[in-house]
Protein backbone atom coordinates (compact mmCIF):
# COMPACT_ATOMS: atom_id res chain seq x y z
CA UNK A 1 0.00 0.00 0.00
CA UNK A 2 2.96 2.18 0.62
CA UNK A 3 3.69 2.01 -3.11
CA UNK A 4 0.22 3.15 -4.02
CA UNK A 5 0.49 6.02 -1.53
CA UNK A 6 3.80 7.18 -3.00
CA UNK A 7 2.45 7.02 -6.59
CA UNK A 8 -0.60 9.05 -5.57
CA UNK A 9 1.62 11.60 -3.86
CA UNK A 10 3.85 11.83 -6.91
CA UNK A 11 0.90 12.39 -9.24
CA UNK A 12 -0.46 15.07 -6.94
CA UNK A 13 2.91 16.77 -6.79
CA UNK A 14 3.30 16.60 -10.54
CA UNK A 15 -0.14 18.10 -10.99
CA UNK A 16 0.61 20.84 -8.50
CA UNK A 17 3.91 21.72 -10.10
CA UNK A 18 3.16 20.83 -13.73
CA UNK A 19 -0.16 22.67 -13.99
CA UNK A 20 1.19 26.12 -13.12
CA UNK A 21 4.27 25.43 -15.19
CA UNK A 22 2.12 24.75 -18.24
CA UNK A 23 0.27 28.01 -17.63
CA UNK A 24 3.52 29.89 -17.32
CA UNK A 25 4.70 28.35 -20.55
CA UNK A 26 1.60 29.51 -22.36
CA UNK A 27 1.91 33.00 -20.87
CA UNK A 28 5.52 33.19 -21.89
CA UNK A 29 4.66 32.84 -25.60
CA UNK A 30 5.65 35.83 -27.75
CA UNK A 31 3.00 38.54 -27.80
CA UNK A 32 3.14 39.12 -31.60
CA UNK A 33 1.68 35.72 -32.52
CA UNK A 34 -1.91 36.61 -31.79
CA UNK A 35 -1.61 39.61 -34.19
CA UNK A 36 -0.58 37.51 -37.19
CA UNK A 37 -3.50 36.86 -39.53
CA UNK A 38 -3.73 35.17 -42.85
CA UNK A 39 -3.87 37.48 -45.85
CA UNK A 40 -6.83 35.56 -47.23
CA UNK A 41 -8.95 36.83 -44.35
CA UNK A 42 -7.96 40.47 -44.84
CA UNK A 43 -8.16 40.98 -48.62
CA UNK A 44 -9.67 39.06 -51.54
CA UNK A 45 -7.32 37.26 -53.86
CA UNK A 46 -6.60 39.23 -57.03
CA UNK A 47 -8.64 38.00 -59.95
CA UNK A 48 -8.70 39.08 -63.54
CA UNK A 49 -12.04 40.62 -64.51
CA UNK A 50 -13.94 38.60 -67.08
CA UNK A 51 -13.22 39.66 -70.64
CA UNK A 52 -15.83 41.94 -72.18
CA UNK A 53 -18.28 40.21 -74.50
CA UNK A 54 -17.55 40.61 -78.20
CA UNK A 55 -19.45 43.45 -79.83
CA UNK A 56 -22.44 42.43 -81.93
CA UNK A 57 -21.90 42.26 -85.70
CA UNK A 58 -21.65 45.70 -87.19
CA UNK A 59 -20.98 47.33 -83.83
CA UNK A 60 -18.43 50.13 -83.60
CA UNK A 61 -14.94 48.78 -83.26
CA UNK A 62 -15.60 45.52 -85.09
CA UNK A 63 -14.51 45.09 -88.68
CA UNK A 64 -16.89 43.61 -91.24
CA UNK A 65 -16.21 40.18 -92.69
CA UNK A 66 -15.16 39.57 -96.28
CA UNK A 67 -18.54 37.93 -96.93
CA UNK A 68 -20.42 40.96 -95.60
CA UNK A 69 -18.49 43.30 -97.90
CA UNK A 70 -18.78 40.99 -100.94
CA UNK A 71 -22.55 40.78 -100.42
CA UNK A 72 -22.71 44.57 -100.15
CA UNK A 73 -20.80 44.93 -103.44
CA UNK A 74 -23.19 42.45 -105.10
CA UNK A 75 -26.22 44.38 -103.87
CA UNK A 76 -24.89 47.77 -104.99
CA UNK A 77 -24.05 46.50 -108.49
CA UNK A 78 -27.20 44.41 -109.01
CA UNK A 79 -28.54 45.56 -112.41
CA UNK A 80 -32.04 44.30 -111.59
CA UNK A 81 -32.53 46.59 -108.58
CA UNK A 82 -33.43 50.28 -108.89
CA UNK A 83 -31.03 52.82 -107.33
CA UNK A 84 -33.77 54.03 -104.94
CA UNK A 85 -33.78 50.60 -103.29
CA UNK A 86 -29.98 50.80 -102.94
CA UNK A 87 -29.91 54.19 -101.20
CA UNK A 88 -29.45 52.59 -97.78
CA UNK A 89 -26.35 50.75 -99.08
CA UNK A 90 -24.38 53.94 -99.79
CA UNK A 91 -23.18 56.52 -97.28
CA UNK A 92 -25.59 59.50 -97.41
CA UNK A 93 -27.62 57.79 -100.15
CA UNK A 94 -27.55 58.31 -103.91
CA UNK A 95 -28.71 61.46 -105.71
CA UNK A 96 -31.30 61.11 -108.45
CA UNK A 97 -28.85 62.02 -111.23
CA UNK A 98 -26.17 59.60 -109.99
CA UNK A 99 -28.77 56.88 -109.48
CA UNK A 100 -30.25 57.20 -112.95
CA UNK A 101 -26.79 57.09 -114.55
CA UNK A 102 -25.80 54.09 -112.40
CA UNK A 103 -29.01 52.21 -113.30
CA UNK A 104 -28.48 52.91 -117.00
CA UNK A 105 -24.82 51.81 -116.90
CA UNK A 106 -25.60 48.65 -114.90
CA UNK A 107 -28.37 47.61 -117.32
CA UNK A 108 -26.10 48.30 -120.30
CA UNK A 109 -23.30 46.20 -118.73
CA UNK A 110 -25.81 43.42 -118.08
CA UNK A 111 -26.88 43.42 -121.74
CA UNK A 112 -23.18 43.40 -122.68
CA UNK A 113 -22.66 40.18 -120.66
CA UNK A 114 -20.62 41.62 -117.75
CA UNK A 115 -22.75 39.77 -115.20
CA UNK A 116 -22.64 37.74 -113.05
CA UNK A 117 -19.67 39.33 -111.31
CA UNK A 118 -17.84 38.04 -108.26
CA UNK A 119 -16.19 40.13 -105.57
CA UNK A 120 -13.13 38.87 -103.73
CA UNK A 121 -12.57 41.02 -100.63
CA UNK A 122 -9.15 40.98 -98.94
CA UNK A 123 -6.98 43.07 -96.62
CA UNK A 124 -9.81 44.41 -94.46
CA UNK A 125 -8.42 47.01 -92.06
CA UNK A 126 -9.64 49.95 -89.96
CA UNK A 127 -9.84 53.25 -91.86
CA UNK A 128 -10.93 55.54 -89.02
CA UNK A 129 -13.74 55.62 -86.50
CA UNK A 130 -16.59 53.40 -87.73
CA UNK A 131 -14.80 52.85 -91.03
CA UNK A 132 -13.03 49.99 -92.78
CA UNK A 133 -11.01 49.71 -95.96
CA UNK A 134 -10.49 46.69 -98.15
CA UNK A 135 -9.14 45.57 -101.49
CA UNK A 136 -11.87 44.26 -103.76
CA UNK A 137 -11.09 42.14 -106.80
CA UNK A 138 -13.91 42.09 -109.36
CA UNK A 139 -14.14 39.22 -111.82
CA UNK A 140 -16.76 38.44 -114.44
CA UNK A 141 -17.27 36.92 -117.87
CA UNK A 142 -16.15 40.05 -119.74
CA UNK A 143 -13.07 40.87 -117.62
CA UNK A 144 -9.65 39.68 -118.87
CA UNK A 145 -8.51 39.47 -115.26
CA UNK A 146 -9.59 40.79 -111.89
CA UNK A 147 -10.22 44.52 -111.67
CA UNK A 148 -8.87 45.63 -108.30
CA UNK A 149 -10.30 48.52 -106.32
CA UNK A 150 -9.39 49.82 -102.89
CA UNK A 151 -12.75 50.71 -101.29
CA UNK A 152 -13.84 52.33 -98.04
CA UNK A 153 -16.85 51.18 -96.01
CA UNK A 154 -18.71 53.02 -93.25
CA UNK A 155 -20.59 51.62 -90.27
CA UNK A 156 -23.88 53.53 -90.15
CA UNK A 157 -26.07 52.58 -87.24
CA UNK A 158 -24.66 49.04 -87.07
CA UNK A 159 -24.87 48.42 -90.84
CA UNK A 160 -21.89 48.48 -93.17
CA UNK A 161 -22.40 50.63 -96.27
CA UNK A 162 -20.12 51.80 -99.05
CA UNK A 163 -18.59 55.24 -98.71
CA UNK A 164 -20.19 57.40 -101.41
CA UNK A 165 -17.07 57.80 -103.58
CA UNK A 166 -16.26 54.10 -103.19
CA UNK A 167 -19.75 53.19 -104.43
CA UNK A 168 -19.27 55.34 -107.54
CA UNK A 169 -15.83 53.75 -108.18
CA UNK A 170 -17.30 50.25 -107.72
CA UNK A 171 -20.15 50.89 -110.18
CA UNK A 172 -17.73 52.36 -112.73
CA UNK A 173 -15.47 49.31 -112.46
CA UNK A 174 -18.42 46.88 -112.62
CA UNK A 175 -19.85 48.53 -115.72
CA UNK A 176 -16.58 48.94 -117.65
CA UNK A 177 -16.92 47.69 -121.22
CA UNK A 178 -14.04 45.60 -122.54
Amino acid sequence: MKTVKSIATGVAALTAIGGPAAGVASMAAPTGLHEVQLAAFEAPLPQDPPPPPPPPPGAPGQLPTADQLANLCNQVTDPGVNYREKANLVENGVSQNEGMVADHDLRKAYRNGNFPEQFNVTNIAPAGPNMAQADVGITGPKFAGPVNKHLVFVNQGGNWVLQHDAAIALIQAATAMN
